[in-house]
């Protein structure tokens, strides 16, 4: 039973990272963007008091009025109203914050101090690797499907964290951070990675450990670069599906070294797909380059 409910586990969290991770990802996320009713109250103006005073940021707001953060808000939240009480304020908190949380753009991890510098900094990153900025700014940012697709991770990361089968464990750390990393989710992310890292120090046989490494990144990669190629979510999903099936189950058959040596022969060709899925233009040349 506790096989079985970890295997679902693994399964439903490589698919929703999957899923969050292709560009209607993005259309996914608007769908759950008004489960709160978002209708002003004295906590939501205060949060936003300084925005509607300077327009600091436009869409971006969030980023850099030192009003969205997680601790920015609630120190906001404690000065909204005078004479309410701690009860009203942690409720009010959570509320607002779930209204940030439901909308795509999410709330920051963090608030930017300095917009000018920020902004100087993320031009020479964009303009230097070819990223996307909105990239840059999402990855600085979580919303609610990134948080639930992150807590799946978490719990299947914890199932299979003690277990012997390592290099399954591999495959799925590197699925959830290949995913993380396309779909700018950090939280997920940096556990896939410090999980990854775990599993290589950890793991004695590192032909195992590579091995499902590479098929994670395989696998996830080609669900990634294939759904992307469709304008149609539903037939992009379907297909993604089939030629990642196709592709796991393939490499479960071969050695590493043929694997690696696959991967060598075709990823080049998927440069262009990939260039475009990610937004980062940078690795069509390292792609490009790699065989």
């Amino acid at each position: 039973m506790k096989s079985w409910v970890k295997k679902q586990f693994n399964t439903l969290s490589v698919a929703v990272s999957g899923l969050l991770a292709v560009p209607y990802g993005k259309q996914l996320e608007k769908f759950f963007s008004n489960i709160i009713n978002e209708t002003p109250t004295v906590y939501g103006k205060t949060i936003d008091k300084f925005y509607n005073e300077t327009h600091i940021g436009g869409a971006l707001h969030r980023l850099f009025d030192r009003s969205h953060s997680p601790i920015d808000m609630w120190e906001k939240v404690k000065v909204a109203v005078k004479d309410d009480t701690k009860l009203d304020e942690l409720k009010n908190y959570f509320i607002e914050l779930g209204k940030d949380l439901q909308t795509p753009m999410g709330i920051p991890l963090h608030s930017i101090q300095d917009k000018a510098s920020y902004d100087k900094l993320v031009s020479a990153i964009s303009d230097k690797f070819l990223i996307k900025k909105s990239w840059l700014y999402d990855l600085q940012t979580v919303n609610l499907l990134e948080v639930f697709s992150t807590t799946l991770g978490v719990v299947a990361l914890f199932f299979g964290w003690k277990k012997k089968d390592k290099e399954e464990f591999a495959e799925l750390c590197a699925s959830l951070g290949l995913a993380g990393a396309v779909g700018a989710n950090p939280l997920l992310l940096i556990i896939a990675l410090v999980s990854l890292a775990k599993s290589y120090t950890q793991n004695k046989n590192k032909n195992k450990f590579k091995k499902g490494t590479l098929r994670g990144f395989v696998g996830m990669g080609s669900f990634i670069m294939t759904a992307s190629l469709f304008s149609s979510p539903l037939i992009g999903i379907i297909i993604g599906l089939a030629v990642a099936i196709s592709v796991k189950k393939s490499l479960k058959k071969l050695e590493f070294q043929e694997i690696y040596d696959w991967f060598k022969e075709n990823i080049s060709k998927y440069a262009d797909t990939i260039s475009s899925a990610t937004g980062i233009t940078y690795l069509y040349k390292k792609i490009k380059n790699f065989v």
